[in-house]
């Protein structure tokens, strides 16, 4: 075989041809076989696998497990739940400071919000509750407190 003649089958070879070859093993010599190229396999499609998301539950009986983050604490906090019948007293809420314009925010046992924003503050008990942050004012701040308003003033005479 020529140095042509392999030049043309390494060509037809990566152009993907029909390939006609002179020497197989098994076959006499001087026999030419037509071998044709063979197209790749079908791709199996794979159906996507949703990711779990993982979640933790803060526990609240020994018997329930203990806080991975903090495993020594014995703090079990039980969340206070609110119904439109509880009774809040509204002493339980302070009104810690207000910052000025032109971006107010206040500054509710020790959390900070800003006009309609809504989150958790801790109590005096080390329960937490939800509350909403409606309206900021110069000297007071109007929240929302399981479906009730209520209204904090700074002290005054500090």
């Amino acid at each position: 075989m020529t140095n042509y003649e392999r030049l043309q089958i390494t060509t037809t070879l990566l152009a993907g041809l029909t390939l006609f070859t002179t020497s197989s093993p098994g076959l006499a010599a001087g026999k030419e076989t037509k071998t044709t190229a063979k197209t790749p396999p079908a791709f199996q499609v794979v159906p996507e696998v949703p990711i779990p998301q993982s979640t933790f539950v803060i526990p609240s009986q020994p018997t329930e497990g203990r806080n991975p983050f903090f495993p020594q604490s014995i703090v079990r906090a039980v969340p206070v739940k609110i119904t439109p019948e509880t009774v809040i007293d509204p002493s339980i809420f302070v009104l810690n400071g207000i910052t000025s314009p032109p971006r107010r925010t206040a500054m509710i046992n020790g959390r900070t919000f800003e006009p309609g924003e809504e989150g958790e503050v801790r109590l005096a008990s080390g329960n937490k509750i939800l509350i909403k942050c409606e309206e900021i004012r110069a000297d007071s701040a109007s929240i929302l407190v399981g479906g009730k308003h209520r209204e904090l003033h700074m002290r005054s005479g500090l």
